[in-house]
């Protein structure tokens, strides 16, 4: 499964994040999710953990959509856990 967050120009994170199935289904799961928060190419940018294969199907199926998508190493994200006192990295944020 994946999960997909929203954060606004400063960090903070809106709303409920969602999970979805790396399936079609999913992908419409998705797509809903975009639509409900009216992402456009021009108003958001798509952040992915590129752990595996599993980030392809949907860096291409958005990607496909126009909107502008970056894949980032996850052993990065992964020092973020241990930069902060507090132990925050999940896959929520």
């Amino acid at each position: 499964e994946h999960e997909a967050g929203l954060i606004d120009n400063n960090g903070k994170p809106i709303g409920k994040s969602l999970r979805f199935a790396n399936s079609k289904r999913g992908s419409e799961k998705l797509l809903t999710f975009i639509n409900n928060h009216q992402l456009t190419k021009e108003n958001c940018v798509f952040g992915l953990e590129a752990t595996g294969h599993y980030w392809l199907s949907i860096f291409t199926y958005l990607n496909k959509l126009g909107f502008k998508v970056t894949a980032f190493n996850p052993l990065r994200s992964d020092a973020l856990r241990n930069f902060f006192i507090r132990k925050t990295k999940t896959d929520a944020r």
